[in-house]
């Protein structure tokens, strides 16, 4: 689903979406060169070059805004209106919503679940970060209510589940599958996010033929794609999605 783009950057656009709404951007960074990662998470007690990394990212997608958070492994959703101009860190919240021209949002993962939602028919967009506990808390469902703020129902929607571990790497305990609604089984066992999330999505009314699921996984792709917190690496990738203009 996701494209590698070339260009300086290790970037993957979502080129479905970008082909067939031209004012879309969409996608995902990557882990970029082994001497020189492409590490754009803001927070943790190593983050050399990090500032500057996300001003050239915000240079190459051309937006004039690009918002981030820390991120709590909630359900909030925060919805952003006018915004200044420049690289803006908000209150802590799990995903973004907007339908500001200009505005790119962005959420950090490495194993979790970026959940891409675009309402083409009223140019609002949400951008979420779902881990396990986000899955659980209903992420989904707030973001697809954040998009509805400017009328748009789960039916106009379009969601795109980037690249995350995969329901063979993340092996969780039984607790984790009761608080995602499955069978709880008698010791640790794989569970897929992104299937969690695809039920979640149409259970809110999200028609199937509206939800893509990308195959790719950060732990078990080849080495150097992605960063994968269960393959032991600290940095972060991120998924952004902004309209142009």
């Amino acid at each position: 689903m996701m494209r590698a783009n070339a260009g300086a950057l290790p970037l993957h656009s979502l080129h479905a979406w970008e082909e067939r709404w031209p004012w879309v951007q969409a996608g995902m960074t990557a882990r970029g060169d082994d001497d020189a990662p492409f590490d754009l998470r803001w927070f943790g007690a190593e983050r050399p070059g990090a500032p500057d990394r996300w001003r050239r990212l915000r240079e190459e997608l051309g937006f004039a805004t690009v918002v981030h958070a820390p991120q709590v492994h909630g359900a909030d959703v925060l919805w952003h209106a006018a915004l200044p101009p420049g690289i803006l860190l908000t209150d802590p919240a799990d995903g973004h919503a907007t339908d500001r021209f200009g505005t790119l949002l962005t959420v950090s993962v490495a194993d979790c679940v970026p959940v891409f939602l675009l309402a083409p028919e009223h140019k609002a967009i949400a951008l979420l970060h779902a881990g396990r506990m986000g899955v659980a808390a209903g992420i989904l469902s707030r973001g697809v209510r954040a998009v509805g703020a400017v009328g748009a129902g789960a039916a106009d929607l379009h969601v795109h589940l980037g690249p995350s571990i995969c329901g063979t790497c993340y092996e969780v305990g039984p607790e984790v599958h009761e608080a995602l609604g499955l069978p709880r089984p008698d010791g640790p066992r794989p569970v897929d996010l992104r299937d969690r999330l695809r039920a979640q999505a149409l259970a809110a009314g999200v028609p199937a033929g509206q939800v893509t699921v990308s195959t790719e996984c950060t732990r078990c792709a080849p080495a150097g794609t992605w960063f994968s917190h269960r393959g032991g690496q600290a940095g972060r990738q991120v998924g952004y999605l902004g309209l142009r203009g």
